[in-house]
Protein backbone atom coordinates (compact mmCIF):
# COMPACT_ATOMS: atom_id res chain seq x y z
CA UNK A 1 0.00 0.00 0.00
CA UNK A 2 1.10 3.57 -0.66
CA UNK A 3 1.60 6.65 1.49
CA UNK A 4 -0.13 9.40 -0.48
CA UNK A 5 -0.16 13.18 -0.04
CA UNK A 6 -2.95 15.01 -1.86
CA UNK A 7 -2.60 18.76 -2.42
CA UNK A 8 -6.08 20.27 -2.60
CA UNK A 9 -9.43 19.33 -1.10
CA UNK A 10 -11.95 20.10 -3.83
CA UNK A 11 -13.97 17.34 -5.47
CA UNK A 12 -10.94 15.71 -7.08
CA UNK A 13 -8.86 15.69 -3.90
CA UNK A 14 -11.72 14.59 -1.65
CA UNK A 15 -12.78 11.78 -3.97
CA UNK A 16 -9.18 10.68 -4.46
CA UNK A 17 -8.61 10.55 -0.71
CA UNK A 18 -11.80 8.59 -0.08
CA UNK A 19 -11.30 6.08 -2.88
CA UNK A 20 -7.63 5.54 -2.01
CA UNK A 21 -8.30 5.05 1.71
CA UNK A 22 -10.99 2.49 0.98
CA UNK A 23 -8.44 0.48 -0.95
CA UNK A 24 -6.10 0.46 2.04
CA UNK A 25 -3.77 3.37 1.19
CA UNK A 26 -2.84 5.99 3.79
CA UNK A 27 -3.69 9.52 2.74
CA UNK A 28 -2.83 12.99 4.01
CA UNK A 29 -5.09 15.58 2.40
CA UNK A 30 -3.76 19.14 2.59
CA UNK A 31 -6.34 21.88 1.97
CA UNK A 32 -5.82 25.61 2.44
CA UNK A 33 -9.50 26.46 2.98
CA UNK A 34 -11.09 25.74 6.34
CA UNK A 35 -13.80 23.14 6.90
CA UNK A 36 -17.44 23.87 6.07
CA UNK A 37 -19.82 24.86 8.88
CA UNK A 38 -20.87 22.06 11.17
CA UNK A 39 -24.42 22.19 9.87
CA UNK A 40 -26.66 19.34 10.96
CA UNK A 41 -29.23 17.92 8.55
CA UNK A 42 -32.82 18.10 9.74
CA UNK A 43 -35.55 15.53 9.40
CA UNK A 44 -36.78 15.07 5.85
CA UNK A 45 -37.62 17.74 3.34
CA UNK A 46 -40.36 17.57 0.78
CA UNK A 47 -41.00 19.23 -2.53
CA UNK A 48 -41.68 22.92 -2.06
CA UNK A 49 -39.99 23.13 1.33
CA UNK A 50 -38.53 26.56 1.90
CA UNK A 51 -35.48 27.89 3.67
CA UNK A 52 -35.45 27.05 7.34
CA UNK A 53 -37.10 23.66 6.86
CA UNK A 54 -34.94 20.78 8.12
CA UNK A 55 -32.52 19.56 5.50
CA UNK A 56 -32.98 22.71 3.45
CA UNK A 57 -31.84 24.91 6.30
CA UNK A 58 -28.66 22.90 6.79
CA UNK A 59 -27.94 22.95 3.08
CA UNK A 60 -28.44 26.70 3.00
CA UNK A 61 -25.83 27.10 5.74
CA UNK A 62 -23.32 25.26 3.53
CA UNK A 63 -24.23 27.25 0.42
CA UNK A 64 -24.33 30.66 2.08
CA UNK A 65 -21.85 30.56 4.95
CA UNK A 66 -18.97 28.34 3.84
CA UNK A 67 -16.10 30.53 2.76
CA UNK A 68 -14.26 28.59 0.07
CA UNK A 69 -12.00 31.09 -1.75
CA UNK A 70 -9.89 28.29 -3.22
CA UNK A 71 -12.80 27.43 -5.54
CA UNK A 72 -13.76 30.74 -7.16
CA UNK A 73 -16.27 28.94 -9.38
CA UNK A 74 -18.12 27.43 -6.38
CA UNK A 75 -21.15 29.72 -6.69
CA UNK A 76 -21.65 29.06 -10.39
CA UNK A 77 -23.96 26.37 -11.80
CA UNK A 78 -22.83 22.77 -11.30
CA UNK A 79 -24.12 19.25 -11.86
CA UNK A 80 -22.89 15.73 -11.24
CA UNK A 81 -23.43 14.00 -14.56
CA UNK A 82 -24.21 10.35 -15.06
CA UNK A 83 -20.52 9.43 -15.07
CA UNK A 84 -20.06 11.04 -11.63
CA UNK A 85 -23.11 9.24 -10.24
CA UNK A 86 -21.84 5.93 -11.61
CA UNK A 87 -18.40 6.46 -10.04
CA UNK A 88 -19.96 7.19 -6.65
CA UNK A 89 -22.31 4.23 -6.96
CA UNK A 90 -19.33 1.94 -7.65
CA UNK A 91 -16.91 3.44 -5.12
CA UNK A 92 -18.93 5.02 -2.32
CA UNK A 93 -22.71 4.51 -2.43
CA UNK A 94 -22.88 5.89 1.10
CA UNK A 95 -21.91 9.28 -0.36
CA UNK A 96 -24.95 9.21 -2.63
CA UNK A 97 -27.15 8.35 0.36
CA UNK A 98 -25.65 11.21 2.35
CA UNK A 99 -26.16 13.66 -0.51
CA UNK A 100 -29.79 12.62 -0.92
CA UNK A 101 -30.35 13.04 2.81
CA UNK A 102 -28.96 16.55 2.40
CA UNK A 103 -31.61 17.39 -0.15
CA UNK A 104 -29.62 16.75 -3.33
CA UNK A 105 -31.90 15.64 -6.17
CA UNK A 106 -31.28 12.41 -8.09
CA UNK A 107 -32.99 12.30 -11.48
CA UNK A 108 -33.02 9.73 -14.29
CA UNK A 109 -30.98 10.51 -17.38
CA UNK A 110 -33.18 11.14 -20.39
CA UNK A 111 -33.02 12.86 -23.75
CA UNK A 112 -36.35 13.19 -25.52
CA UNK A 113 -37.96 9.77 -25.56
CA UNK A 114 -34.73 8.02 -24.52
CA UNK A 115 -33.83 6.98 -20.98
CA UNK A 116 -30.52 5.49 -19.89
CA UNK A 117 -31.82 2.65 -17.75
CA UNK A 118 -30.26 2.54 -14.29
CA UNK A 119 -28.31 5.78 -14.73
CA UNK A 120 -28.95 9.04 -12.88
CA UNK A 121 -27.49 12.48 -12.38
CA UNK A 122 -27.31 14.55 -9.21
CA UNK A 123 -28.46 18.16 -8.99
CA UNK A 124 -26.98 20.31 -6.24
CA UNK A 125 -25.44 23.63 -5.40
CA UNK A 126 -21.74 22.86 -5.48
CA UNK A 127 -21.04 23.90 -1.89
CA UNK A 128 -23.82 21.68 -0.53
CA UNK A 129 -22.47 18.54 -2.20
CA UNK A 130 -18.81 19.37 -1.60
CA UNK A 131 -19.35 20.18 2.08
CA UNK A 132 -21.05 16.84 2.68
CA UNK A 133 -18.31 14.97 0.83
CA UNK A 134 -15.66 16.74 2.90
CA UNK A 135 -17.38 15.75 6.15
CA UNK A 136 -17.42 12.13 5.03
CA UNK A 137 -13.75 12.20 4.04
CA UNK A 138 -12.75 13.84 7.32
CA UNK A 139 -14.32 10.93 9.21
CA UNK A 140 -12.81 8.26 6.95
CA UNK A 141 -10.22 5.93 8.59
CA UNK A 142 -6.95 6.18 6.72
CA UNK A 143 -7.40 9.86 5.79
CA UNK A 144 -5.82 12.73 7.73
CA UNK A 145 -7.11 16.15 6.65
CA UNK A 146 -4.83 19.12 7.30
CA UNK A 147 -7.08 22.16 6.93
CA UNK A 148 -5.65 25.66 6.82
CA UNK A 149 -2.34 24.45 5.37
CA UNK A 150 -1.08 24.11 1.82
CA UNK A 151 1.54 22.36 -0.27
CA UNK A 152 4.08 24.97 -1.36
CA UNK A 153 6.89 22.82 -2.74
CA UNK A 154 8.19 19.35 -3.44
CA UNK A 155 10.87 17.09 -1.98
CA UNK A 156 12.75 15.57 -4.90
CA UNK A 157 15.36 12.83 -5.14
CA UNK A 158 17.92 13.20 -7.91
CA UNK A 159 18.98 9.57 -7.75
CA UNK A 160 18.31 7.84 -11.06
CA UNK A 161 17.90 9.05 -14.61
CA UNK A 162 14.57 10.76 -13.88
CA UNK A 163 14.02 12.76 -10.64
CA UNK A 164 11.40 11.36 -8.28
CA UNK A 165 9.17 13.31 -5.90
CA UNK A 166 9.47 11.86 -2.41
CA UNK A 167 7.28 14.24 -0.45
CA UNK A 168 5.80 17.70 -0.05
CA UNK A 169 6.76 20.93 1.70
CA UNK A 170 3.90 22.66 3.51
CA UNK A 171 3.14 26.29 4.20
CA UNK A 172 3.34 25.48 7.90
CA UNK A 173 6.97 24.41 7.43
CA UNK A 174 6.27 20.70 7.83
CA UNK A 175 7.68 18.12 5.42
CA UNK A 176 5.56 15.11 4.48
CA UNK A 177 7.17 12.01 2.96
CA UNK A 178 5.14 10.11 0.39
CA UNK A 179 5.25 7.31 -2.15
CA UNK A 180 2.99 9.46 -4.30
CA UNK A 181 2.09 13.14 -4.33
CA UNK A 182 -1.19 14.04 -6.05
CA UNK A 183 -1.85 17.57 -7.27
CA UNK A 184 -5.57 18.19 -6.90
CA UNK A 185 -5.16 21.95 -6.60
CA UNK A 186 -7.68 22.77 -9.29
CA UNK A 187 -7.53 25.69 -11.68
CA UNK A 188 -5.10 27.48 -9.36
CA UNK A 189 -2.69 24.57 -9.14
CA UNK A 190 0.80 25.53 -7.97
CA UNK A 191 2.44 22.67 -9.83
CA UNK A 192 4.37 24.78 -12.38
CA UNK A 193 5.94 26.87 -9.62
CA UNK A 194 6.74 23.74 -7.59
CA UNK A 195 8.54 22.26 -10.57
CA UNK A 196 10.46 25.47 -11.24
CA UNK A 197 11.58 25.74 -7.60
CA UNK A 198 12.73 22.12 -7.66
CA UNK A 199 14.71 22.60 -10.88
CA UNK A 200 12.49 20.24 -12.87
CA UNK A 201 11.57 20.55 -16.53
CA UNK A 202 8.31 22.46 -16.87
CA UNK A 203 5.18 20.40 -17.54
CA UNK A 204 3.71 20.65 -21.01
CA UNK A 205 0.66 22.90 -21.23
CA UNK A 206 -2.08 23.56 -23.77
CA UNK A 207 -4.06 26.71 -23.10
CA UNK A 208 -7.06 28.48 -24.64
CA UNK A 209 -8.57 31.74 -23.38
CA UNK A 210 -12.30 31.32 -23.92
CA UNK A 211 -13.36 34.97 -23.77
CA UNK A 212 -16.55 34.31 -21.80
CA UNK A 213 -18.15 36.26 -18.96
CA UNK A 214 -20.54 34.36 -16.65
CA UNK A 215 -23.34 35.74 -14.48
CA UNK A 216 -25.23 33.31 -12.20
CA UNK A 217 -27.97 33.64 -9.63
CA UNK A 218 -29.70 31.04 -7.45
CA UNK A 219 -33.43 30.83 -6.81
CA UNK A 220 -35.85 28.78 -4.72
CA UNK A 221 -39.16 27.52 -6.06
CA UNK A 222 -42.22 29.43 -4.98
CA UNK A 223 -44.67 27.39 -2.87
CA UNK A 224 -46.83 25.25 -5.11
CA UNK A 225 -44.58 25.66 -8.16
CA UNK A 226 -42.74 22.88 -9.94
CA UNK A 227 -39.36 23.30 -11.58
CA UNK A 228 -39.18 22.84 -15.34
CA UNK A 229 -37.24 19.68 -16.21
CA UNK A 230 -33.44 19.90 -16.01
CA UNK A 231 -31.63 18.67 -19.07
CA UNK A 232 -28.01 18.21 -20.12
CA UNK A 233 -26.87 20.19 -22.02
CA UNK A 234 -28.68 22.80 -19.95
CA UNK A 235 -27.83 25.67 -22.28
CA UNK A 236 -29.50 27.44 -25.18
CA UNK A 237 -27.35 29.50 -27.57
CA UNK A 238 -28.35 32.92 -28.86
CA UNK A 239 -26.24 34.84 -31.34
CA UNK A 240 -24.88 37.12 -28.61
CA UNK A 241 -25.33 35.08 -25.40
CA UNK A 242 -25.81 31.62 -23.94
CA UNK A 243 -28.48 30.96 -21.31
CA UNK A 244 -28.44 28.11 -18.75
CA UNK A 245 -31.16 26.81 -16.44
CA UNK A 246 -30.41 23.96 -14.05
CA UNK A 247 -32.06 22.49 -10.97
CA UNK A 248 -30.17 22.06 -7.70
CA UNK A 249 -30.81 20.75 -4.17
CA UNK A 250 -33.79 21.44 -1.90
CA UNK A 251 -35.94 22.98 -4.63
CA UNK A 252 -33.33 25.52 -5.60
CA UNK A 253 -32.06 26.18 -9.10
CA UNK A 254 -29.60 28.39 -10.94
CA UNK A 255 -29.89 30.65 -13.95
CA UNK A 256 -26.79 31.72 -15.86
CA UNK A 257 -26.09 33.99 -18.78
CA UNK A 258 -22.81 33.97 -20.67
CA UNK A 259 -21.61 36.92 -22.73
CA UNK A 260 -18.41 37.78 -24.53
CA UNK A 261 -15.86 39.62 -22.38
CA UNK A 262 -16.02 42.25 -25.15
CA UNK A 263 -19.75 42.83 -24.77
CA UNK A 264 -20.15 46.48 -23.72
CA UNK A 265 -23.32 45.63 -21.77
CA UNK A 266 -21.93 42.74 -19.72
CA UNK A 267 -21.56 44.72 -16.49
CA UNK A 268 -25.07 46.12 -16.78
CA UNK A 269 -26.49 42.65 -16.17
CA UNK A 270 -24.95 42.54 -12.71
CA UNK A 271 -28.03 44.58 -11.82
CA UNK A 272 -30.73 42.15 -10.62
CA UNK A 273 -33.53 43.98 -12.43
CA UNK A 274 -31.69 43.82 -15.78
CA UNK A 275 -30.59 40.20 -15.22
CA UNK A 276 -34.15 39.06 -14.54
CA UNK A 277 -35.69 41.21 -17.26
CA UNK A 278 -33.47 39.55 -19.85
CA UNK A 279 -33.88 35.98 -18.59
CA UNK A 280 -37.62 36.55 -18.31
CA UNK A 281 -37.65 37.42 -22.01
CA UNK A 282 -35.80 34.26 -23.13
CA UNK A 283 -38.25 31.37 -23.71
CA UNK A 284 -35.82 28.83 -22.25
CA UNK A 285 -35.43 30.63 -18.92
CA UNK A 286 -38.75 32.47 -18.62
CA UNK A 287 -40.60 29.54 -16.93
CA UNK A 288 -37.82 29.30 -14.35
CA UNK A 289 -37.95 33.03 -13.60
CA UNK A 290 -41.70 32.77 -13.10
CA UNK A 291 -41.38 29.80 -10.75
CA UNK A 292 -38.66 31.10 -8.42
CA UNK A 293 -37.62 33.77 -5.98
CA UNK A 294 -33.97 34.88 -5.74
CA UNK A 295 -31.93 33.56 -2.80
CA UNK A 296 -28.46 34.82 -3.77
CA UNK A 297 -26.60 37.72 -5.22
CA UNK A 298 -25.45 37.54 -8.84
CA UNK A 299 -22.07 35.83 -8.98
CA UNK A 300 -19.65 36.77 -11.76
CA UNK A 301 -16.85 34.74 -13.28
CA UNK A 302 -14.48 35.71 -16.07
CA UNK A 303 -11.00 34.72 -17.22
CA UNK A 304 -12.50 31.41 -18.38
CA UNK A 305 -9.97 29.12 -19.97
CA UNK A 306 -9.33 25.59 -21.11
CA UNK A 307 -5.98 24.25 -19.90
CA UNK A 308 -4.32 20.83 -20.12
CA UNK A 309 -1.16 19.98 -18.23
CA UNK A 310 0.97 16.92 -18.98
CA UNK A 311 3.88 15.57 -16.93
CA UNK A 312 5.25 13.62 -19.89
CA UNK A 313 6.98 15.28 -22.84
CA UNK A 314 8.90 14.00 -25.87
CA UNK A 315 11.70 12.90 -23.54
CA UNK A 316 9.36 10.84 -21.36
CA UNK A 317 8.14 11.57 -17.83
CA UNK A 318 9.41 14.87 -16.45
CA UNK A 319 9.46 13.37 -12.97
CA UNK A 320 8.26 10.32 -11.08
CA UNK A 321 6.16 10.09 -7.97
CA UNK A 322 3.64 12.83 -8.73
CA UNK A 323 0.48 13.08 -10.83
CA UNK A 324 -2.26 15.68 -11.30
CA UNK A 325 -5.98 14.93 -11.25
CA UNK A 326 -9.14 16.87 -11.96
CA UNK A 327 -8.82 20.52 -12.91
CA UNK A 328 -5.11 20.51 -12.04
CA UNK A 329 -4.57 18.12 -14.96
CA UNK A 330 -7.12 19.46 -17.40
CA UNK A 331 -9.97 21.86 -16.93
CA UNK A 332 -12.58 23.09 -19.33
CA UNK A 333 -15.08 25.90 -19.66
CA UNK A 334 -18.07 24.79 -17.55
CA UNK A 335 -20.67 25.16 -20.32
CA UNK A 336 -21.32 21.41 -20.45
CA UNK A 337 -20.89 20.75 -16.72
CA UNK A 338 -18.18 18.13 -17.10
CA UNK A 339 -15.66 19.29 -14.47
CA UNK A 340 -16.80 17.43 -11.35
CA UNK A 341 -17.62 14.29 -13.30
CA UNK A 342 -14.21 14.19 -14.97
CA UNK A 343 -12.57 14.81 -11.58
CA UNK A 344 -14.37 11.88 -9.93
CA UNK A 345 -13.57 9.60 -12.87
CA UNK A 346 -9.92 10.64 -12.67
CA UNK A 347 -9.87 10.01 -8.91
CA UNK A 348 -11.38 6.59 -9.40
CA UNK A 349 -8.67 5.59 -11.85
CA UNK A 350 -6.00 6.89 -9.49
CA UNK A 351 -7.33 4.68 -6.72
CA UNK A 352 -7.46 1.66 -9.03
CA UNK A 353 -3.77 1.89 -9.97
CA UNK A 354 -2.05 3.63 -7.02
CA UNK A 355 -0.68 0.35 -5.67
CA UNK A 356 1.89 0.43 -8.50
CA UNK A 357 3.26 3.88 -7.63
CA UNK A 358 5.81 2.86 -4.93
CA UNK A 359 7.36 0.14 -7.11
CA UNK A 360 7.89 2.16 -10.31
CA UNK A 361 7.26 5.87 -9.66
CA UNK A 362 8.45 6.97 -13.11
CA UNK A 363 6.58 4.29 -15.02
CA UNK A 364 3.49 5.08 -12.96
CA UNK A 365 3.53 8.70 -14.15
CA UNK A 366 3.90 7.56 -17.75
CA UNK A 367 0.99 5.11 -17.55
CA UNK A 368 -1.24 7.53 -15.67
CA UNK A 369 -0.60 10.21 -18.28
CA UNK A 370 -1.49 7.79 -21.07
CA UNK A 371 -4.77 6.87 -19.40
CA UNK A 372 -5.60 10.54 -18.89
CA UNK A 373 -4.98 11.35 -22.54
CA UNK A 374 -6.93 8.31 -23.75
CA UNK A 375 -9.99 8.71 -21.52
CA UNK A 376 -10.23 12.41 -20.65
CA UNK A 377 -8.27 14.09 -23.43
CA UNK A 378 -11.09 13.74 -25.96
CA UNK A 379 -13.38 15.82 -23.74
CA UNK A 380 -10.78 18.55 -23.51
CA UNK A 381 -10.26 18.54 -27.29
CA UNK A 382 -13.97 18.70 -28.07
CA UNK A 383 -14.46 21.55 -25.59
CA UNK A 384 -11.65 23.57 -27.17
CA UNK A 385 -13.26 23.20 -30.58
CA UNK A 386 -16.74 24.00 -29.28
CA UNK A 387 -15.55 27.10 -27.42
CA UNK A 388 -13.76 28.50 -30.44
CA UNK A 389 -17.03 28.20 -32.37
CA UNK A 390 -19.06 29.68 -29.50
CA UNK A 391 -16.77 32.69 -29.18
CA UNK A 392 -17.04 33.33 -32.92
CA UNK A 393 -20.83 33.23 -32.53
CA UNK A 394 -20.83 35.70 -29.62
CA UNK A 395 -18.40 38.11 -31.28
CA UNK A 396 -20.45 38.17 -34.47
CA UNK A 397 -23.64 38.56 -32.45
CA UNK A 398 -22.26 41.70 -30.81
CA UNK A 399 -22.62 43.53 -34.09
CA UNK A 400 -25.86 41.88 -35.14
CA UNK A 401 -24.36 39.30 -37.48
CA UNK A 402 -25.62 35.72 -37.50
CA UNK A 403 -22.96 33.27 -38.62
CA UNK A 404 -24.15 30.78 -41.24
CA UNK A 405 -24.80 27.19 -40.20
CA UNK A 406 -21.62 25.18 -40.86
CA UNK A 407 -21.93 23.11 -43.99
CA UNK A 408 -19.08 20.67 -43.45
CA UNK A 409 -20.27 17.04 -43.11
CA UNK A 410 -19.11 16.56 -39.51
CA UNK A 411 -20.86 19.71 -38.27
CA UNK A 412 -24.07 18.81 -40.11
CA UNK A 413 -23.97 15.26 -38.75
CA UNK A 414 -23.57 16.54 -35.17
CA UNK A 415 -26.35 19.09 -35.59
CA UNK A 416 -28.61 16.40 -37.06
CA UNK A 417 -27.93 14.13 -34.09
CA UNK A 418 -29.19 16.77 -31.67
CA UNK A 419 -32.15 17.53 -33.93
CA UNK A 420 -33.11 13.83 -34.00
CA UNK A 421 -32.64 13.19 -30.29
CA UNK A 422 -35.96 14.64 -29.04
CA UNK A 423 -38.04 12.25 -31.16
CA UNK A 424 -35.74 9.30 -31.94
CA UNK A 425 -35.12 7.03 -28.95
CA UNK A 426 -32.03 5.38 -30.42
CA UNK A 427 -30.32 8.66 -31.32
CA UNK A 428 -31.48 10.21 -28.05
CA UNK A 429 -29.79 7.43 -26.11
CA UNK A 430 -26.55 8.01 -28.01
CA UNK A 431 -26.69 11.75 -27.33
CA UNK A 432 -27.35 11.08 -23.64
CA UNK A 433 -24.38 8.73 -23.42
CA UNK A 434 -22.14 11.42 -24.88
CA UNK A 435 -23.56 14.22 -22.75
CA UNK A 436 -23.00 12.20 -19.56
CA UNK A 437 -19.48 10.98 -20.47
CA UNK A 438 -20.39 7.33 -20.94
CA UNK A 439 -19.26 7.27 -24.58
CA UNK A 440 -17.12 9.48 -26.79
CA UNK A 441 -18.83 11.11 -29.77
CA UNK A 442 -16.85 8.87 -32.11
CA UNK A 443 -17.94 5.71 -30.31
CA UNK A 444 -21.59 6.70 -29.88
CA UNK A 445 -22.23 7.98 -33.38
CA UNK A 446 -20.24 5.38 -35.28
CA UNK A 447 -22.72 2.72 -34.23
CA UNK A 448 -24.28 1.61 -37.54
CA UNK A 449 -27.85 1.86 -36.29
CA UNK A 450 -27.36 5.33 -34.80
CA UNK A 451 -25.45 6.60 -37.81
CA UNK A 452 -28.07 5.16 -40.15
CA UNK A 453 -30.89 6.99 -38.43
CA UNK A 454 -29.00 10.28 -38.44
CA UNK A 455 -28.07 9.93 -42.11
CA UNK A 456 -31.67 9.06 -43.00
CA UNK A 457 -32.78 12.26 -41.30
CA UNK A 458 -30.16 14.25 -43.20
CA UNK A 459 -31.40 12.73 -46.46
CA UNK A 460 -34.73 14.50 -45.95
CA UNK A 461 -32.92 17.82 -46.39
CA UNK A 462 -33.83 19.37 -43.04
CA UNK A 463 -32.92 22.90 -42.10
CA UNK A 464 -30.37 22.76 -39.28
CA UNK A 465 -30.31 26.49 -38.69
CA UNK A 466 -31.22 27.77 -35.23
CA UNK A 467 -34.50 29.68 -35.00
CA UNK A 468 -34.32 33.47 -34.88
CA UNK A 469 -33.16 34.86 -31.55
CA UNK A 470 -35.71 35.99 -29.04
CA UNK A 471 -35.02 38.51 -27.73
CA UNK A 472 -33.03 39.89 -30.64
CA UNK A 473 -29.76 41.72 -30.09
CA UNK A 474 -31.56 45.03 -30.44
CA UNK A 475 -34.09 43.97 -27.80
CA UNK A 476 -31.27 42.75 -25.55
CA UNK A 477 -29.63 46.18 -25.80
CA UNK A 478 -32.91 47.92 -25.03
CA UNK A 479 -33.25 45.80 -21.87
CA UNK A 480 -29.70 46.75 -20.90
CA UNK A 481 -30.33 50.49 -21.11
CA UNK A 482 -33.94 50.57 -19.83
Amino acid sequence: MAEVVIAGGGFAGLAGALFLARRGHTVTLVERDEAPPNATPGVGVGVGAGAGAGVGAGADVDAEQWKHPGAPQARQSHALLGRAHRVLLDEAPDVIEALLSRGVHQIPISVGAAVLEGEHMLLSRRLVAEAELRRIVTREPGVHVRAGDAVVGLCVSGIGEVPVVTGAQLLSGDLLTADLVVDAGGRRSGLPSWFAAAGLRAPLEDHQECGFFYLTRYYRLKPGCEAPPSRIPASVPLDYATVFALGADNDTFSLTMTLSVNDPHRKTFRRPDRFEAFLGAVPHSAPWIQAGVPISDISMMSRIENRRRRLVDSGGPVVGGIVAIGDAALHTNPTLGRGISMALWHAQHLAEVAHAAPHDPVGFVDQFSRWTDDHLGVWYDTQVAADATALDRLEAGLVGIRLPTPENPMARFAAAAFACAPHDEVVGRAVARVAHLFATPAAAFSDPVVAGRINAFLATGPSLARPADFPSRAEFESIAVA
